[in-house]
């Protein structure tokens, strides 16, 4: 008998004997408490990912950083994550996908293609002003982007920009909207880009005390400002000019 077969024939006796049938029917499954333990776990991690990702950014962040935030070792993360492109993914889909769920409804509400537009708009700047972290997220994102080109910013993103585009084009066949530009980016950079900045990077650039980008007041100027950058970029509630009337002879 060869090796090979001799090493096959002792492992399948071992498995067979009863002393290891008898391990694998006292393995217990996991209980719904420590499932619910792991998720907590999970949960906590990707919150602390967050805030160091947020901080630091994607190349600077290390696992350990991760681990030193919550009090535990690094090794204790992989048993989540398998690496750091693993947790980042994750927390971007964490951080992004309460947004992206709350767009993607209202993008298919049953009401006209300027009032999704527009609403989208604005739940757009409520989500970010609320949770900052967001755009800070999305400035490391775009700033270490040679550091992990393949990696998204939400990892789901394409179904979104796919309805997004399908808006932009239908609205702009059946004359709803009028776009100054044929491609929805351009309007997409004003908006996003706008909010992000408004959040993240105003407030160090002017005088301390002076403003406050995040007061009530202030927000909803500018989301009263973001739509208005929409209406104009889209040619929303734009009005056919009206031909002069020919004077009679």
């Amino acid at each position: 008998m060869s090796w090979r077969r001799r090493t096959r024939a002792i492992t399948l006796a071992v498995a067979m004997s009863p002393k290891s049938t008898a391990a694998a029917k006292n393995k217990k499954a996991p209980t719904p408490r420590s499932a619910l333990k792991a998720e907590r776990m999970r949960a906590a991690i990707l919150a602390a990912a967050e805030e160091q990702f947020a901080r630091r950014g994607y190349a600077a962040t290390r696992l350990d950083d991760v681990a030193e935030a919550m009090g535990m070792t690094g090794a204790a993360i992989f048993y989540y994550f398998r690496d750091k492109g693993a947790l980042y993914d994750a927390m971007m889909a964490k951080a992004f996908g309460t947004l992206a769920t709350r767009l993607g409804e209202v993008l298919s509400a049953k009401t006209s293609i300027a009032e999704r537009i527009e609403r989208a708009v604005e739940v757009w700047v409520e989500t970010i002003v609320a949770r900052p972290a967001l755009a800070q997220l999305m400035l490391r994102h775009i700033t270490d982007s040679e550091q992990h080109p393949n990696q998204r910013v939400y990892p789901a993103s394409d179904a979104f920009l796919r309805m997004a585009f399908a808006l932009f084009e239908q609205g702009t066949q059946t004359g709803e909207l009028k776009p100054i530009h044929d491609h929805p980016y351009h309007a997409a950079s004003a908006i996003i880009g706008s909010t992000i900045f408004y959040t993240s990077a105003l407030a160090p650039l002017v005088p301390a005390g002076d403003f406050d980008p995040l007061a009530p007041e202030q927000v909803a100027a500018h989301k009263r400002d973001a739509v208005k950058i929409a209406r104009w970029y889209l040619g929303i509630g734009k009005k056919p000019r009206a031909r002069a009337n020919k004077p009679a002879r």
